[in-house]
Formats: structure tokens, C-alpha cells, sequence
């Protein structure tokens, strides 16, 4: 039909063609699926891989796995199958074998059974047929072991003050897929406020804020995933002093402490001047006073003189020192 473009044909008929003239074989091709094959730990899974060519003596098959932190490129044999002998010389030997066996029948699968968590990685599927070296010899499968999570470590501040904060973290080794976190308070009679937990559920972690003694408790953390969960705890204890509080008591023991050295500078200052005092009082002790008794007359004397009325006439003052004439003249006188 005029104006119908016929539609090219395929790459490889164009490489068998021209294998063809050159006298080799026809090409290999092998197909693995493109999405990711996943599978529940300690079950068993298949890696499909599927191949076309004329199987011949030469015929080789041959597997290889790369672990997930490990390039393809580099990955290890675990299995390969030539001159009708199947050989495993990997680490999964023993739970490792072939859907067909002999896999000459274009069916080259791989089974693995009791799939552990070691298993996640890139599996290679290469088939040779020498002289058969054109077409696509290999495929990429990229396997994932799911799983549930593993028991969570829950870590985070066990001891605070009211109206100070506290972090709580809760972290799983594995799970497949990841994890999703929960907090809740273990055995809680009355409902804490929302607006002071902040949780994030892809990381797991918890923020309390503006603590009270009513956040004092435990507090438990769920991991859970579509294959299973698990759980740790923590707790918390919020003490009933508050920062503000701690701050007081430090202003009050400071003007505590500026009191006693307060009292201490008065008392030294009141034993100074009393001691002051004394001095003096012991300086002026040796003055003569008027009531005194003058040296040579005893108290016995001065009663008799007392008793008599005349002697009274005797009596002079002794405060000066008089000369004996006139002491005698005065004596005459009274005579």
C-alpha cells in the first residue's frame, strides 16, 4: 500500500544476520525482572531468570551476589552450573539451589530458602553458550528482605525540673520497611496536654516541653511496620524544683552568708570597744579618792573617834600635810 511504512525489524534479527555471514553462533538473551523482588524473612523466594539460546556442551550458567552496601560489579559467585555438574561455592550453599535442574531448558531460576537479613542485595544471572558471545548474557535482579522491626533502644532525658524540657529518642536496628514510631505513657490516669509532646514518627522521637510533676512517669515506644512490632520504655522523673527556684536559693544563701559576715564585723567592733574601756578603768585605779582611809589610821580607830563626841574636834580633814608646831598649838587650845 502506497504511503505504509513498514515497521524495522529488530536489533537482534540485524545481529543474528550478520552473525550469520560471519559464521557464528546465534545470540544470547536472558530476562530478569526490572522491579525489585521482595520477600518476608525465614521464607523462601525465587529469583526468576529466563534465557534463549541453542543449550550446547559448551554451555555455562553461573550466579553471583553483590550485598546491598556492595557495587554489582563486585559481587561473588554463589553458584554456576557447567559440563552438567552444579557447583555452590558460596556462603548460601546450603540454601541455595536451581527451579530446573539441569537448567538447560531455558529456565535458569534461583531459589534461596530461609531468607535471612544478610540476603538483601543484587543478584547477577549470566548464561555463556560459547560461540554464542552476542546479545544480552546477564541480568540484574535487586532482592529486599522484608522483616519486622527489631527491639528498639529508648534513650533520652531521665530527670528534669518543672518547667524545664526533656528528649526522648526510640531507634530500631532493622525493619522493612522502615519503622513507624509511636509514644504514648504508660498506665496514665490523666491526659497530658498535646501541646507540650512533639512526636515524629519517622524518627521517633519525643519532645516534652514545660515539664509539671504530672509528666513524671513511664513512657513507651512502639515500632511497627506491616510484619510486626515491638516496644521499649523509659522513664521519667520531674523533680518539684524549678530553675527559678535553684536561682532563689543561691540569692538566698548569698545574702545569708553577707548577714553572718555582717554580724561578725559588729561583734568584733563591740569586743574592741569594750576592751577599750577596761584599759582606761585599770589607768585610773591607783588616783586618791576623798573617802579614803589615810595611811597609819586603821577603820578600829575611826569608830572609837565616832562613838566619842568630843574627838570630834580632832577630826580634820588629811587631804594636806601640816607641820607639827602647829599642831601643837592647837592642842593647847582645846586645853
Amino acid at each position: 500500500m502506497a504511503g505504509t511504512r513498514l515497521p524495522s525489524p529488530p536489533l537482534c534479527c540485524w545481529v543474528l544476520t550478520f552473525a550469520a555471514l560471519l559464521g557464528a553462533g546465534p545470540c544470547v538473551e536472558v530476562t530478569v525482572p526490572q522491579d525489585p523482588v521482595m520477600q518476608e524473612r525465614g521464607s523462601s523466594v525465587e529469583l526468576p531468570c529466563h534465557y534463549k539460546t541453542s543449550v550446547d556442551k559448551n554451555f555455562m550458567l553461573e550466579w553471583r551476589f553483590a550485598p546491598a552496601s556492595t557495587a554489582p560489579e563486585q559481587g561473588k559467585q554463589i553458584l554456576y552450573f557447567t559440563n552438567d555438574k552444579l557447583y555452590r561455592p558460596g556462603s548460601q550453599a546450603g540454601r541455595l539451589s536451581l527451579l530446573h535442574d539441569p537448567p538447560t531448558m531455558g529456565d535458569a531460576t534461583l531459589q534461596l530458602a530461609n531468607v535471612r537479613a544478610s540476603d538483601n542485595g543484587t543478584y547477577v544471572c549470566e548464561v555463556n553458550n560459547p560461540p554464542d558471545f552476542y546479545g544480552s548474557g546477564s541480568g540484574i535482579i535487586h532482592f529486599t528482605v522484608l522483616m519486622p522491626p527489631s527491639t528498639p533502644v529508648c534513650k533520652g532525658t531521665e530527670y528534669a525540673h518543672i518547667g524545664g524540657d526533656a528528649t526522648l529518642t526510640c531507634s530500631s536496628v532493622e525493619g522493612v520497611p522502615a519503622p513507624i514510631y509511636a509514644w504514648s505513657r504508660v498506665d496514665s490516669k490523666t491526659s497530658l496536654p498535646l501541646a507540650n509532646m512533639v512526636q515524629d514518627e519517622q524518627t521517633g522521637k519525643l519532645q516534652l516541653t514545660n515539664l509539671s510533676l504530672a509528666f513524671s512517669g513511664t513512657y513507651q515506644c512502639l515500632a511497627s511496620n506491616q510484619f510486626g512490632h515491638a516496644s521499649c520504655q523509659v522513664t521519667v522523673n520531674v523533680s518539684g524544683t524549678a530553675e527559678a527556684g535553684v536561682i532563689a536559693g543561691a540569692v538566698i544563701g548569698v545574702l545569708l552568708a553577707l548577714l553572718l559576715l555582717g554580724a561578725a564585723a559588729i561583734y568584733l567592733f563591740w569586743y574592741r570597744k569594750k576592751d577599750n574601756k577596761e584599759s582606761q578603768s585599770t589607768c585610773t585605779g591607783n588616783d586618791i579618792r576623798e573617802d579614803a582611809t589615810a595611811p597609819g589610821i586603821s577603820d578600829t580607830s575611826l569608830q572609837r573617834q565616832d562613838s566619842d563626841p568630843g574627838s570630834r574636834f580632832l577630826e580634820q580633814p588629811v587631804s594636806r600635810p601640816e607641820s607639827a608646831s602647829t599642831t601643837k598649838s592647837r592642842l593647847n587650845m582645846v586645853v
